[in-house]
């Protein structure tokens, strides 16, 4: 019964990997996931998310070089922002490369027929193991693992193979998931179990929404990318400015580097550019088919996204995957409903969001650990004293007095806030955004969250991100800065990033005060983005327009 069972399922599995059958040698531009990506690919607006390079050097091409080599990679990231589409692309890439396309396997969750019978058999060990001894001759083999976190025990079952040196030579392992509640989980099942393919990629990758500066690249003419990526591409490149913006650098490196002259030269060229495509970026945020979609109607003459983009692809499937991790789906729609703005301040408890809706306390983590995990939310804590931050001893200790919550991603602020409401989306965006308190709050959103891309950052998550928030005496408490980030840097020094960010007119005086209040937290210089046009830096402060400030994230 059970071989009946598991040739069923390789029957699905090869439906689901259409590259093998050698007479479909057309086969990605019929794959749903990809054909949308190959026609935005010949109209020059697509390049590969930069995870993905990093996933292509690391493990395929050095499984590639490499057979005796394996491992096991891990990717997170919000349902519909691109995971799936980047790894069949890769596959293209590697088959064109010579890699025999019979053994390249995937395997999708979202199929609700294999799903069912891998859940009630809970056979996901025998199936991988099929397919490893029927391809044993046929190394390096892939196995794609797409949305492995609804499988409870996946993990478990990785480890098992890893244990009796199935997943041995020549064999590389990636899951994919949307939610890392079962994260813990995995990596006490794991451990010392990635393999040399696994580590050598890090063991586990985040995907997010793709960034500002990913978006330029795949949008804007050439000569800006060539001079972009000669300017200013490297990360080395990047890393300097920003520390030379927090007042880190010496004068010899800033007369070595020419900082200022170089930003503001580039943006004389580019600021109209760039300033028009972030306007687009506060609508269409990161989701791939969003912006294409939006690209594809300004050439028609006007900029239109449609509500399946916020809805389909965002709102129902959050709401919906909710109920497959034990949560109600009506009070997940209504929690967020009481988010009111992109970038709002909340009680240490989480309780401002439950407010009314009859949620109990030991369920309201749950929530706020599901919507925290999705990566489309952060929780930045609060630092209210001088005294938790401690450059000599190079760490910071937020005491989390109160609680920052981002939505990291535009479109998923828009999909949640009008999706609770049972209401259109794009037109209601738009008019939404005329509000001058929704713009300033977006305008943050999209800054704060850009923050955590910053490569030492990454690392950490966003554990090595909060805010200052003060106040003297009895008086009410302000936020000093909107985001701060800490890092060591390669050099080894202890870096502080505060960031304030500005939309609209800047008050200088309210400038000089926050600085004042800077000074007791060690900070050497407050980096103000704002929406100007230009770069003007000063001795305690540094203004610059949020254009630029998002190309270096």
């Amino acid at each position: 019964m059970e071989n009946n069972v598991l040739t069923a399922l390789l029957e699905i599995v090869k439906l689901d990997s259409p590259w093998q059958d050698s007479k479909n040698m057309e086969w990605e531009t019929r794959d749903g996931a990809l054909k949308d990506v190959i026609e935005a690919e010949r109209k020059g607006l697509y390049n590969l998310p930069k995870v993905c390079f990093h996933l292509k050097r690391a493990f395929f091409e050095e499984l590639w070089r490499e057979k005796s080599k394996y491992g096991i990679v891990i990717i997170r990231g919000p349902r519909r922002i691109g995971k799936t589409s980047s790894l069949k692309y890769l596959v293209r890439e590697m088959i064109k490369k010579g890699w025999n396309r019979e053994s390249i396997f995937y395997i999708t969750l979202d199929n609700e027929k294999l799903f069912g019978i891998l859940q009630k058999k809970k056979i996901l060990r025998e199936l991988l193991t099929e397919i490893i001894r029927k391809n044993e001759d046929k190394k390096p083999l892939i196995i794609i693992l797409d949305e492995v976190t609804f499988y409870k025990g996946w993990a478990r079952a990785l480890k098992n193979l890893v244990d009796n040196g199935d997943i041995g030579e020549g064999i590389g392992i990636i899951t994919t998931g949307s939610y890392s509640l079962d994260l813990s989980t995995a990596r006490s099942e794991l451990p010392g179990r990635f393999g040399p393919l696994g580590e050598n990629a890090g063991g586990e990758i985040f995907f997010p929404p793709r960034r500002f500066v990913e978006v330029a690249e795949c949008l804007l003419p050439k000569d800006f990318i060539k001079e972009f990526s000669k300017d200013f591409g490297h990360v080395g490149k990047r890393m300097g400015f920003l520390e030379y913006f927090a007042g880190y650098q010496t004068k010899l490196q800033r007369i070595l580097y020419g900082y200022e002259n170089k930003a503001n030269s580039f943006l004389d060229k580019y600021y109209d550019s760039l300033h028009a495509l972030l306007e687009r970026y506060m609508l269409t945020g990161g989701y791939p088919k969003a912006f294409f979609e939006g690209v594809l109607s300004e050439e028609k003459g006007e900029l239109r996204v449609s509500d399946a983009r916020y809805l389909d692809d965002i709102y129902k499937l959050f709401v919906g995957d909710s109920k497959k991790f034990g949560l109600s789906e009506k009070e997940t729609a209504n929690i967020l409903s009481s988010i009111l703005l992109p970038s709002m301040r909340i009680s240490k408890d989480y309780s401002t969001l439950f407010e009314g809706l009859g949620v109990k306390k030991e369920q309201q983590k749950k929530y706020m650990k599901y919507f925290e995990t999705s990566g489309l939310f952060s929780f930045l804590s609060s630092i209210s004293s001088p005294e938790e931050i401690k450059p000599d001893a190079r760490i910071v200790r937020p005491a989390g007095k109160k609680l920052k919550l981002i939505v990291n991603d535009p479109a998923a602020f828009f999909a949640f806030y009008f999706g609770s409401r049972d209401t259109s989306v794009f037109n209601n965006a738009q008019e939404f955004l005329k509000k001058e308190i929704i713009r300033e709050h977006l305008f943050e959103s999209i800054i704060v969250s850009h923050l955590k891309y910053i490569p030492s950052v990454m690392i950490h998550g966003s554990s090595n991100l909060g805010y200052i928030l003060y106040s003297k005496g009895n008086e009410q408490e302000e936020e000093v800065v909107d985001g701060l980030v800490w890092y060591i840097n390669h050099e080894g020094d202890f870096i502080l990033l505060p960031v304030e960010v500005k939309y609209g007119n800047i008050n200088k005086k309210q400038i000089e005060n926050k600085i004042q209040e800077l000074e007791k937290f060690n900070m050497k210089r407050l980096i103000v983005i704002t929406n100007s046009n230009h770069i003007e830096i000063e001795e305690r402060c540094v203004f610059v327009p949020a254009e630029f400030f998002l190309l270096l994230l």
